[in-house]
């Protein structure tokens, strides 16, 4: 049972938290590097993007944390783009054009790439606190640009980085 002052200051610390970590996030966002004219994409809620910049082109995989799983199937859809062959304007099944997936609650994880989210044992949050979770997950989508014929070696290392909603 919480005594009765505490509830006063439990509840204003999480406000303050709260509006610490507004700010943060805020900061947070500035660390990607982003390629002009494209808008900066919108992370999901519950999951994030991993975005790297090759030959002028933009590519972000979104992700979900466990226990979400993507709104549309996204199997076949592993990333999106932008740059100029699409005009500076994201590739994204959803209207507005900076968001490039919605992470809903769920129990299984099935209409994504086996790739597309987060591991068990981490977050996007818990993937940005550590550099070897960072480098982990970008290897994974660079490898997978390989794979669907996107070179790598024209790549702004600079641009690299992981966003979470």
């Amino acid at each position: 049972m919480i005594a009765k002052g505490e509830k006063a200051s439990i509840n204003f610390l999480v406000w303050t938290l709260q509006e610490a970590l507004d700010r943060l996030r805020a900061a947070q966002e500035k660390f990607c590097k982003q390629l002009p004219p494209c808008p900066l994409p919108l992370a999901p809620s519950n999951g994030g993007l991993v975005c790297v910049t090759i030959d002028n082109t933009q590519y972000c995989k979104p992700m979900c944390n466990k226990g979400y799983d993507f709104q549309f199937l996204r199997r076949s859809r592993l990333y999106e783009v932008c740059g100029n062959a699409t005009g500076f304007s994201w590739t994204t099944q959803l209207g507005g054009g900076k968001e490039l997936a919605v992470c809903n609650p769920s129990d299984v994880a099935i209409s994504g790439a086996e790739s597309a989210y987060f591991p068990t044992n981490a977050t996007c949050l818990h993937t940005l606190a550590f550099t070897e979770t960072q480098t982990e997950q970008l290897n994974i989508f660079l490898k997978e640009l390989g794979e669907q014929g996107i070179n790598g070696s024209n790549r702004d290392k600079e641009a690299d980085c992981i966003i979470c909603g």
